[in-house]
């Protein structure tokens, strides 16, 4: 099914009304219907009423949508294999995902068990319990890409589900009904007319945009229909094919929510508010939730570093300390999405929008008025002046990006990048992976004298020694 036939405006349609709440008594009457219908062409009674625990394995190619190397397709690709384990009726789950790409290693996962809830990174050797866990939060990504739990989802909401119409797609009908889940952006789901069974959902995810999911090859497990192909697309482009390994139903999941005895403990995982850190005087990290910037006190103005979530919050944060003293330029770290959701808040200071030369149609495109946007390209190196010295260096490529910036202040020997070497909130330092070591080989190749290493999406602030630690004696000998 070829479901780009659905244009982004008709999503954006079905998503903004399904979010507004404005329906008739008919469509959700209608609504009710065909929820029925559809919980009978997934399974009926095993579904809503048999179904306990699920265990889904699968492999998975990640197509880099907007986070791969250079700015345009074909996307970057990678490979990773992983599982997802449920328990409905005890508000239990359980995931590990391993894989590689952008630069990175991975070999996480979690598990969500009440009290005994825990963050687990098998590269690093770590657990830690995570302070206050949720289960819906942690089991929501499960559920949105998984048809039997999407149905049963919507069977507990269906007081407020919506038939929101129908709508072809290459010559077979849908109906579509909408409802917001128990923690996310409402959604709407797309029901075959002949089979009542789901192929298709979407929902805007703001700062982001339309997120597509698209479920095919349909087989019975246990009584469920289940799907053995998953397909995400980002704004039109595929982001992630899935292959539906296999699917266990009703199996215990109690060996599955035991920690691995080779894991070492450290400090819980707690929330992480945001705070306003002082690295240097007049030299300000802020940040949370794993996102973070970079604010300099130049003497007359303010140059940030730093474009990912929230930041509007963050220069609220820094308003309490510097007054309404100009932001002249904030710096973007690379063109992936999730560092240019910035640009916004830059423009509307107005300030100037520095990034590399070869990101400007990145930036001007995630731009509110791309045309009038202030943009200083850099072109390897550039340098501001005021009461202290910054440098913005281009040190691309690396693994991670063709081009990348970081913000160096020679003086106070203070370094900030983005998605290179990013410290836990505790514990030991994780081992390198390719994008910290061509971050480090960048260090070394420019001779920038570092003692402080602060990072777009960490709190922690690092230091050589924890860059030494990460690689090893291997690779880092030559700076000594």
């Amino acid at each position: 099914m070829n479901i780009r036939a659905i244009t982004a405006l008709t999503a954006l349609l079905v998503v903004t009304v399904a979010q507004a709440g404005n329906f008739t008594q008919e469509n959700t009457d209608k609504a009710k219907a065909l929820i029925d219908a559809a919980i009978e062409a997934h399974g009926g009674d095993a579904l809503l009423d048999e179904l306990e625990t699920m265990i889904v394995r699968q492999r998975s190619i990640n197509h880099a949508v907007g986070q791969s190397l250079g700015t345009e397709p074909p996307w970057d690709t990678s490979e990773g294999t992983g599982y997802d384990a449920i328990d409905l009726a005890n508000s239990r789950y359980v995931n590990r995902n391993i894989g590689s790409g952008g630069g990175f290693q991975n070999d996480g996962g979690t598990i969500i068990n009440g009290e005994e809830s825990y963050q687990l990174n098998y590269r690093s050797g770590t657990v830690a319990k995570i302070a206050e866990p949720d289960f819906a939060t942690a089991s929501g990504p499960f559920v949105r890409v998984t048809p039997a739990l999407l149905l049963r989802s919507l069977n507990e909401r269906r007081a407020n589900a919506h038939h929101l119409g129908e709508t072809e797609v290459d010559g077979r009908m849908f109906n579509v009904i909408g409802f917001s889940m128990t923690v996310g952006p409402a959604i709407s789901l797309y029901f075959d007319k002949d089979t009542n069974r789901l192929h298709y959902s979407e929902r805007v995810f703001p700062g982001f945009g339309l997120v597509e999911y698209i479920f095919d090859d349909y087989e019975k497990v246990d009584g469920i229909a289940v799907n053995k192909t998953f397909t995400l697309r980002l704004n039109g482009d595929i982001n992630l094919e899935r292959e539906i390994l296999s699917v266990q139903v009703n199996e215990p999941l109690d060996t599955m929510l035991e920690v691995d005895e080779v894991l070492v403990s450290i400090p819980a995982v707690s929330p992480d508010p945001l705070s306003r850190q002082e690295l240097d005087e007049g030299v300000w990290l802020i940040g949370g939730n794993g996102t973070y910037a970079m604010f300099v006190d130049m003497g007359d103005y303010i140059f940030a570093a730093g474009g990912t979530a929230g930041i509007p919050e963050r220069i609220a944060a820094l308003r309490e300390v510097v007054g309404d003293k100009e932001i002249r330029y904030g710096m973007m770290s690379h063109h992936h999405f999730d560092h240019v959701l910035g640009v916004t808040a830059y423009e509307a200071e107005g300030a100037t929008l520095v990034a590399a030369k070869a990101h400007e149609r990145v930036m001007r495109n995630a731009a509110d008025d791309g045309e009038s946007l202030k943009f200083k390209a850099v072109d390897g190196k550039m340098k501001l002046k005021g009461q202290r010295r910054v440098e913005i260096v281009d040190i691309g490529p690396t693994a991670h990006s063709e081009h990348l910036l970081v913000a160096y202040l020679p003086e106070e020997r203070i370094l900030f990048e983005a998605d290179h070497f990013s410290l836990p909130q505790s514990g030991p330092v994780p081992p390198a992976v390719d994008s910290t070591r061509s971050f480090a080989r960048a260090l070394q190749r420019l001779e920038l004298d570092v003692v402080k290493i602060v990072s777009a999406h960490s709190s922690r602030v690092a230091t050589m020694d924890d860059l030494d630690a990460a690689l090893g004696a291997e690779v880092y000998q030559a700076r000594n």
